[in-house]
């Protein structure tokens, strides 16, 4: 089975791992962050693998720019059949000491443009079905008050997909996140296991709305 993945937030871990593993089964990838940077040495490494690889700035905050950015990477792909919201940003602060700037920054990235890409990937797969990933965090049902930002923005999204996956399944279209319940860092065994999780959200039908890594 081959297809197209969008990685929405791709970084050097779980972002870079992902498309490693749905790349080795010969799936285009299609890499997605804000800062141009962090994206050529990510996909100069995957065409080393032999992988077909393309780099995109989008901002995930920005709703024009990202659903923009989804029809580009729908051409550039050829078709994309995949699209993983990877986004985050992790602040270890609590509430009350972080500035009014700070909360609508993180709330834009983990909350907004979550539901941003959700709306425009289900723009996209109206007429055709697809999958739409999200990556989770342990945070979202075991909070933590020094994560307030990244915890709130994990449980706001996996709420989220719960409530979409019956009535988007009618559409053919399945969303489902991937619940990480422990620390990644690149190039990492965990990094690998969760790629393996969201490899098998993307491709086993019966998989469900919700996977945890490590399982329980």
């Amino acid at each position: 089975m081959s297809g197209a993945l969008l990685i929405i937030g791709a970084g050097p871990g779980i972002g870079l791992a992902s498309a490693e593993r749905f790349g080795r089964e010969g799936w285009t990838i299609v890499l997605a962050s804000r800062r141009p940077r962090t994206l050529d040495p990510m996909v100069a490494r995957l065409v080393g693998q032999g992988i077909d690889a393309h780099g995109l700035v989008i901002d995930a905050t920005d709703p024009a720019a990202m659903q923009a950015g989804i029809r580009t990477a729908d051409r550039l792909s050829g078709g994309l059949t995949t699209v993983l919201y990877n986004a985050a940003l992790v602040r270890q602060q609590d509430l009350f000491s972080m500035s009014d700037a700070e909360v609508e920054s993180d709330v834009a990235v983990n909350i907004t443009g979550g539901l941003h890409a959700i709306r425009a990937a289900t723009a996209l797969f109206a007429d055709r079905g697809g999958t739409i990933l999200v990556t989770g965090g342990g945070l979202a049902v075991a909070p933590h008050a020094s994560y307030a930002s990244l915890g709130l923005g994990k449980a706001a999204l996996r709420n989220l997909v719960e409530g979409l996956a019956p009535a988007l399944r009618e559409q053919h279209i399945r969303i489902a996140t991937a619940t990480v319940s422990t620390l990644v860092a690149p190039e990492s065994v965990e990094a690998q296991g969760v790629a393996q999780t969201l490899w098998t959200l993307a491709t086993d039908p019966d998989a469900g709305w919700e996977r945890t890594y490590p399982a329980a």
